[in-house]
């Protein structure tokens, strides 16, 4: 019946029903369900103190539409009907108003007085005897009986009171399609929520996270309007209920900060930007003026700024669109659309519209259009943030590429001058073309993989802390020495070799090489990915370079070669690590914890690992540790060092 009666007016075909005449008998037939605007009288109580055998002698009024509407009233209201039962069926009353802050039900039969409910949205939900978001009672009215039934009311919201009466068969079938509607609407806003919280997670922007608070709220509150919210949320606190207002300011302070970032409402726009702000410290005026008593007016107030905000929302969005933002147009059409039915519903409320389904379901109707259509406008911004991120991936490869062909004009040059070395350089050219088709390689071998993929994705790799980081340096033995006896080709062909190895080795224990200087080799543990074992995978790659480098030896020695010698040093503790160079990118780490590991290196001797105190209590139930004592370290004192073995 209700989904009905919204496609008859879903184009604003509002009117004025047809008045009948005053204490019509309602009538109700086997299976039947009956709308009772038309047949209801009240009267309002200005002393709010008649009981029910003294407001049955008042005069009373008669409505004249479908949904009787009284707006705001201070006052008690007893509104009655005549009811005559032709049917064996159970008679069920609905009052379709889930903020009646107190409703009592009598019926008058031959006289007698009988209080069919007494309830309210003020008492804890399970004290309904039937446990329904809106007022639902059962009439002690069997077949043949007739009985006036009075209704007393009273709440400082408007009074709004669609009602009806059905038998079982009517009442079901009027509950599934409310049910429908009602499932409709929050399956909608399911929706939205759970996509944009999707998109949140994905991108993290905050303009995301601010429509997710909003969705949230307005849900709350709009199902708070309809008892949901107290029957599912907040059952044993009913103080809750009057405190709607709130909710409606709390969700305008979100969507107001939510659309100024997602127009680009700055103080370059001093009018926009100062309105907008205005209206948040209104809006959290008014909701502190509902925890007051004076909750009424702060639902009023709420309202009205409500829709002043609709039109500021409409106003920055129509400019930011000729400003050339262009996912403003869903925007636009959502808030029109809202501030349209949101007006339709507040006029109706406070009884300049008359009521009926589509009027006083105008706001969840409007709701649903915004929430959709902001969520297709935030769709539309993750489009031009991914045209964004392509564009600044294509200026990285471009600049990757500039690099390469001037690589390619050196390497040209070094063709004309050393034809020996035709070859080589054809290698060369090829290697440069075939890197030039994978620069996504090229940047993970120049840097580590997260801090690659955080370049890509956003062009740029911020610097990191981190707090627990195990560096490592390993420095050849009188290097100096043993370089004048090789060639300079034999020199970088023994070091390239040592260093090979070692790099296998770091990767084998996921070590980070951060760089080698000269002939020293320097790379870290648990970065840039943090984790728990750093400090014993850079050990165990420490013991393993010394075990190579001890069969290295025997292998030079034999061959009457003197072979390289290395100082091995570790330390554990904070680094800062990033990206330094524009051009030719270079993954660094700096910090106290560098320093100290380069001071465990140049203290410690042949052939052994040396380690700080830092690192021996984060392995010493690992390895074999011998205490060394206190050793001076240049220019940090002495310090505690250990040299470690496998067990």
């Amino acid at each position: 019946m209700r989904i009905i009666r919204l496609s008859i007016f879903l184009f604003f075909l509002i009117g004025i029903s047809p008045r009948l005449p005053a204490q019509q008998l309602v009538q109700i037939k086997d299976g039947e369900g009956i709308d009772l605007g038309l047949y209801l009288e009240y009267f309002i109580d200005e002393s709010n103190s008649l009981k029910v055998e003294e407001a049955t002698g008042q005069t009373y009024e008669t409505s004249n539409a479908k949904i009787l509407n009284l707006a705001n009233l201070p006052f008690n209201v007893w509104i009655r009907f005549d009811l005559q039962s032709q049917t064996k069926d159970e008679i069920y009353l609905t009052v379709d108003n889930a903020l009646l802050e107190e409703i009592e039900v009598y019926s008058i039969t031959d006289g007698e007085i009988d209080k069919t409910f007494e309830g309210g949205a003020l008492r804890p939900f399970h004290e309904r005897s039937i446990q329904s978001e809106n007022f639902l009672m059962k009439l002690p009215i069997t077949e043949g009986m007739t009985s006036s039934i009075y209704l007393k009311v009273n709440s400082k919201f408007p009074l709004l009171l669609p009602m009806d009466i059905a038998t079982p068969p009517a009442l079901s079938k009027n509950y599934q399609e409310h049910n429908l509607f009602w499932g409709l609407y929050a399956g909608t806003l399911l929706f939205a929520f759970l996509y944009n919280l999707f998109v949140f997670f994905s991108v993290r922007e905050k303009r995301y996270l601010y429509y997710i608070l909003y969705i949230l709220g307005s849900v709350i509150f709009y199902m708070g309007l309809q008892g949901y919210s107290f029957q599912y949320l907040w059952p044993n606190h009913p103080i809750l209920n009057i405190r709607l207002g709130f909710l409606i300011s709390l969700t305008n302070i979100i969507i107001t900060i939510f659309s100024m970032s997602f127009l680009r409402i700055t103080k370059k726009s001093k009018i926009m930007y100062y309105f907008g702000v205005g209206t948040i410290v209104a809006y959290s005026l008014i909701g502190i003026i509902n925890f007051t008593p004076a909750y009424s007016l702060g639902l009023g107030l709420a309202q009205l700024l409500s829709l002043i905000t609709c039109i500021y929302f409409i106003t920055v969005a129509v400019i930011s669109f000729f400003r050339g933002i262009q996912s403003a147009k869903y925007y636009l059409i959502g808030w029109t659309i809202f501030l349209v039915l949101v007006s339709v519903y507040i006029l109706t409320i406070n009884g300049v519209i008359t009521g009926n389904f589509f009027t006083t379901h105008s706001i969840f109707i409007g709701h649903m259009s915004e929430v959709l259509l902001l969520s297709f406008a935030l769709a539309d911004q993750i489009n031009i943030l991914k045209k964004e991120n392509e564009n600044n991936q294509k200026r990285i490869i471009l600049q990757l590429e500039e690099n390469e062909k001037l690589q390619l004009k050196v390497t040209q040059e070094l063709e004309e001058k050393v034809i020996q070395r035709t070859a080589e350089v054809v290698r060369e050219k090829n290697e440069a073309e075939y890197q030039r088709k994978r620069s996504d390689e090229l940047l993970l071998n120049i840097l580590p993989a997260e801090t690659a993929e955080e370049l890509k994705n956003t062009g740029k790799a911020k610097a990191k802390h981190i707090s627990e980081v195990t560096v490592i340096f390993a420095d050849i033995q009188d290097f100096t020495k043993l370089s004048e006896n090789l060639s300079p080709s034999d020199l970088v062909k023994e070091i390239n070799e040592c260093f090979s190895v070692f790099d296998k080795i770091m990767e084998k224990y996921n070590v980070e090489k951060i760089k080698t200087i000269g002939d020293s080799y320097m790379a870290a543990g648990g970065l840039p990915k943090p984790n728990k074992t750093h400090a014993k995978d850079v050990i165990n790659a420490a013991i393993e370079i010394q075990d190579y480098l001890l069969e290295y030896k025997k292998k030079k020695l034999l061959k009457g070669e003197k072979p390289f010698e290395m100082r091995i040093g570790i330390h554990t503790g904070p680094v800062v690590a990033g990206i330094v160079g524009i051009k030719k990118f270079a993954y660094d780490i700096w910090g106290d914890t560098v320093n100290l590991a380069s001071r465990m290196e140049s203290s410690g001797e042949i052939g052994k690992v040396n380690i700080s105190e830092a690192t021996y209590n984060y392995v010493k139930e690992d390895f074999n540790c011998i205490y060394r004592g206190k050793i001076e370290a240049k220019n940090k004192g002495d310090i505690d060092m250990y040299f470690v073995e496998k067990k």
